[in-house]
């Protein structure tokens, strides 16, 4: 018998393989688990709504359905899309809490009335919860689950810069040409080295693309999309790609979860927006000026020059960096209390 306190996880974001996502779900179970609350299945990242029938069984013995917004929610994407579905036919038989979510520009006749079905929303940057109450949901802030329990390496003597890669194509491809023109850049990706999470058959082709497409770029120099270029930088442990982080000058952070990992590890950064209001939210969260340590118009020939700043000027965000981190386990624990609670 499964055990009497079990949620269904919607939009698991462990499948898209990359460590950010793999630790927000790790962190996600981890604060449930603490409080007697049990996964009983989950939903794949860009799955759609024809897909829960395969889960019905799970979905039948859940209490609650738990929604892992993420990075998904935001300008009516395709993800906020397939969410959007889901959500119409789970709200018929259950409770839905919407958690960790980004929350920008969707569209609010859409939503409005499905999220005021919700039994709780909770944004991870105040910017999100500010749209989601200007539309009349009473959303509550919680910032990212990355933020609940992470390693704190020691430190260490700090050697040359990194630069991570991103959601946007365009800057990962000249990420890597960049750190091919200048030893003292190294490049990291989020993603981890082997294909970690799989949904069976449906992934056959990316199981081949992560082996094939390194060997064509690396022996026959035939282009691959970026992704699959930044294979080769892949490790397949958080901590190795922590200490990577933990012992850089300083760090570029072209994806979200990359300046999460960095707060976390008070490693000098500059960051990159990418598709959402995400980061930038995120560095007004810790208190720091945006534009001080964010990289203006992704310029990355101004790259090398800005991480030097950072380095100078991360002294001075330090303190407001390490309070921040203290708020952040404290809102956390108080979300995963009153989720397991009755709301």
């Amino acid at each position: 018998m499964p055990p009497a306190q079990t949620y269904f996880l919607v939009n698991d974001t462990r499948y898209d393989n990359h460590f950010g996502g793999l630790t927000v779900i790790k962190n996600l179970q981890a604060g449930m688990s603490t409080r007697g609350w049990h996964c009983c299945g989950s939903l794949p990242v860009s799955s759609s709504s024809r897909h829960l029938p395969a889960h019905r069984n799970a979905i039948r013995t859940a209490r609650r359905i738990i929604i892992n917004g993420e990075g998904s929610l935001h300008h009516n994407s395709r993800n906020t899309r397939r969410l959007l579905e889901i959500c119409k036919k789970l709200r018929q038989t259950h409770p839905l809490i919407l958690v960790n979510a980004v929350w920008q520009d969707n569209d609010p006749a859409e939503w409005l009335p499905l999220l005021r079905d919700f039994k709780a929303v909770y944004a991870r940057d105040r910017r999100s919860r500010k749209q989601l109450q200007e539309i009349g949901i009473a959303a509550q802030y919680a910032p990212d689950l990355t933020f609940y329990d992470y390693p704190t390496l020691p430190a260490q003597p700090r050697a040359d810069y990194l630069c991570t890669d991103s959601v946007n194509p365009v800057w990962t491809r000249a990420a890597l040409a960049a750190c091919r023109r200048d030893e003292q850049l190294t490049f990291i990706t989020l993603f981890t080295a082997s294909l970690r999470y799989r949904r069976g058959p449906k992934d056959w082709h990316k199981i081949v693309k992560y082996r094939l497409y390194p060997l064509l770029q690396q022996n026959l120099k035939i282009p691959v999309p970026p992704r699959y270029q930044s294979l080769p930088y892949a490790v397949d442990e958080l901590n190795a790609l922590l200490q990577k982080i933990a012992a850089c000058r300083a760090v570029c952070t072209a994806r979200y979860h990359a300046l999460c990992f960095a707060l976390q590890q008070e490693t000098p950064f500059v960051a990159v927006a990418s598709n959402s209001h995400k980061s930038e939210a995120l560095l007004e969260e810790t208190g720091i000026p945006p534009a001080a340590f964010m990289l203006a118009g992704n310029d990355i020939d101004e790259l090398k020059t800005k991480l030097m700043q950072a380095e100078d000027a991360y002294p001075g965000i330090q303190p407001a960096i390490q309070r921040f981190k203290q708020s952040a386990k404290q809102k956390i624990n108080s979300m995963f209390d009153q989720i397991a609670g009755e709301l």
